[in-house]
């Protein structure tokens, strides 16, 4: 078998899992104000354990209401809890994986908006996240908070969980112990590695000594905090082997923190960027470790198992890309698999595409997330459908028409299909993005989609065809403003710039438009030694962004001397310069030998008229829709082709 180290099976503790593969604990959102988790978390933890995942790690539960991160974090702190979360076991073991429960709390990372008092302190260091006063734990406050991981853990077993992770990565209460940056205690608690770990050492060995030896613990740590005076792997390496001193059965090994960061990481980070970590631990510690970090390929999820960097692969944003990643692996359907690229834009925190789209998601994958609401069923009535445009929202409704039974034909008027969103791939870092389109178009061949390329569809040819439905996804145009001097000025679109139809190198550039595209045109013509700045009327750049990726990438323009003239309308383009208007003044930049034109696009459906006459329904997609980003054009295309 290909990647055959993958699906060996591996002890943890006493506990055997059938694969190498982890689903980690995340925020999923998807929880209620009664800290409980809801059906769709239910559904969306025993679809990672259907799609092979060999143990699924459920979101962090909360030891006591003093520990909340979130508002509707679930909680595990008295026996009520027990029958949900029973409910949620039974459902991952039905699907054939084991379990495990992460147990935490979030010490001064909270606010007491949330968990309503002061936030617990190991020392008197607020969060510089949050920035409000703390309380500093007594001595016999913090073996109390001992005593309640301890029966936390024990009704993680009570409730049929195979094992429980001590959550002490990300910043929060254990953490904090861990770390010099926020543990200033003089006591037992604080000072050497073995009083700074001592809390998290109890913590374990109470477990054991509760739940019995045989049943599994394991402790989650951050390799880097991203921290001024906060933990680096040194410092890990010396807490792993404490850990396992104190009877700890495997070694989670994450990254970030809630004041440093990089707990998730963007595309802007390498794949496996965490697994030397892994092998420093590996070195440390006779127990299994697990790898984590942007790992979002087979091949490199085998090679940090097959070389020894980790003992199990840990999935955190690829397990919500791709809930089958496993399953497809041991079936050869690599090329099936939604890869996750690092976008941010639906995982973490983001709104979703509709009313009904809340909790965790995908971007490139809407069926994330809604595995008891978005089932493909076979279509009551096979019908012909065509679809003009092989971009992602043609594409993904192709694939899904085509396993519902219909017949499907998709035009594509380039020779290469992905329209817009191939652009995308183009910017620095964006290169995972390439990869959706060869899923879709592998799905497309699996369920029978016929993929017509370099065929420009025309009212002749729109008139020739025998087809019952029409999907336009024409996408859209670049606008171009009646701005005088634009024509004479040899402005060049920002989409045929990442085309490569025109080579700009060594000059100094203005956009116009600072939206995404914009921006990150502006990020690819860095690389060829240009001078890049930005004009727009909006105030704040690259909108729409997740928060994380937008804050590297304008980082990065910045410190390549981009200038930004925001709340500027460019009001004429003259030989001696570009005409602004910036409130009440108006300014002149000059010395610019190229100019680009990023200020959107309109929808493009040129069709529609032409299919309606021929008494055929006609529906638009992406862009030709309307334009917005690519996770609206991804949603609508699959809900609608869920429809028809």
């Amino acid at each position: 078998m290909k990647y055959a180290e993958l699906f060996e099976p591996i002890r943890i503790g006493s506990l055997e899992l059938k694969n190498r593969f982890v689903m980690p604990a995340m925020d999923s959102s998807t929880t209620t104000p009664e800290h409980k988790f809801s059906r769709q978390s239910v559904d969306y933890f025993a679809a990672r354990a259907a799609g092979g995942f060999a143990l699924v790690i459920t979101e962090f539960m909360a030891v006591d209401p003093t520990g909340f991160a979130t508002p509707n974090q679930v909680g595990i702190y008295e026996d009520s809890f027990l029958p949900g979360l029973r409910e949620l076991t039974e459902a991952i073991h039905e699907k054939g994986a084991k379990c495990c429960a992460q147990i935490h709390h979030a010490g001064i990372q909270t606010s007491s908006k949330t968990c309503g008092c002061p936030p617990w302190a190991v020392s008197a260091v607020p969060s510089t996240k949050y920035r409000e006063p703390v309380h500093q734990m007594t001595g016999r406050e913090v073996y109390g908070l001992i005593d309640k991981f301890i029966d936390a853990g024990e009704r993680v077993k009570k409730a049929g969980f195979d094992m429980v992770e001590v959550h002490a990565a990300h910043g929060y209460l254990i953490a904090q112990f861990l770390s010099k940056a926020t543990n200033k205690r003089c006591d037992e608690f604080g000072g050497s590695y073995e009083n700074r770990f001592r809390f998290a050492g109890e913590v374990i060995r109470g477990i054991k000594k509760r739940c019995g030896k045989e049943f599994p613990v394991e402790i989650r740590m951050s390799a880097e905090e991203f921290l001024e005076g906060g933990c680096h792997i040194g410092d890990v390496e010396v807490y792993a082997r404490l850990a396992e001193e104190a009877g700890a059965d495997a070694i989670h090994l994450s990254t970030g923190s809630a004041a440093g960061g990089n707990i998730v990481t963007p595309y802007y980070t390498n794949p496996g960027f965490n697994l030397e970590n892994a092998a420093r631990i590996k070195k440390c510690v006779q127990i299994p470790v697990i790898g984590v970090g942007r790992i979002n390929d087979p091949a490199l999820a085998w090679e940090a198992v097959a070389s020894g960097k980790a003992d199990l692969i840990s999935l955190g944003r690829q397990s919500v890309c791709d809930s089958e990643f496993p399953n497809k692996i041991r079936e050869g359907r690599e090329e099936e698999i939604f890869h996750c690229t690092g976008c941010m834009q639906r995982c973490y925190y983001s709104p979703g595409c509709d009313e009904l789209d809340k909790g965790i998601s995908c971007m490139i994958n809407p069926f994330s997330g809604k595995e008891g609401r978005f089932i493909i069923r076979e279509a009551e009535e096979k019908k012909k459908i065509v679809i003009v445009g092989g971009g992602v929202a043609g594409l993904e409704a192709a694939w899904i028409l085509a396993r519902r039974g219909h017949e499907v034909s998709v035009y594509e008027k380039e020779e290469m299909p992905g329209g817009q969103y191939r652009l995308a791939a183009v910017p620095p870092k964006k290169q995972d993005l390439g990869k959706t389109i060869h899923t879709y178009l592998a799905l497309g061949r699996r369920y029978g989609v016929r993929l017509y390329t370099g065929r420009e569809m025309t009212e002749e040819l729109l008139q020739s065809l025998d087809f019952d439905i029409c999907l336009l996804a024409t996408g859209a145009k670049p606008v171009t403003p009646p701005i005088p001097g634009l024509a004479e000025s040899g402005v060049k679109p920002a989409n045929e710039v990442l085309g490569g139809k025109h080579v700009i190198a060594g000059e100094k550039v203005l956009i116009i438009g600072g939206g995404l595209v914009g921006c990150e045109c502006g990020e690819f013509l860095l690389q060829y030694g240009n001078r890049v700045d930005l004009v727009d009327m909006i105030t704040e750049f690259a909108p729409g962004l997740n928060k994380y990726p937008r804050a590297i990438l304008l980082k990065t323009l910045a410190d390549h001397g981009t200038r930004f003239y925001g709340g500027t309308k460019v009001l004429e383009i003259r030989e001696d310069g570009i005409l602004g208007q910036q409130g009440e003044e108006q300014i002149t930049l000059s010395g610019y030998s190229s100019i680009v034109l990023a200020l959107g696009s309109r929808p493009f459906a040129p069709l529609k008229e032409q299919a309606e006459k021929l008494g055929k329904e006609v529906y638009l997609l992406g862009d030709a829709s309307s334009v917005r980003d690519a996770k609206y054009a991804i949603f609508d295309a699959a809900k609608l082709a869920l429809e028809l």
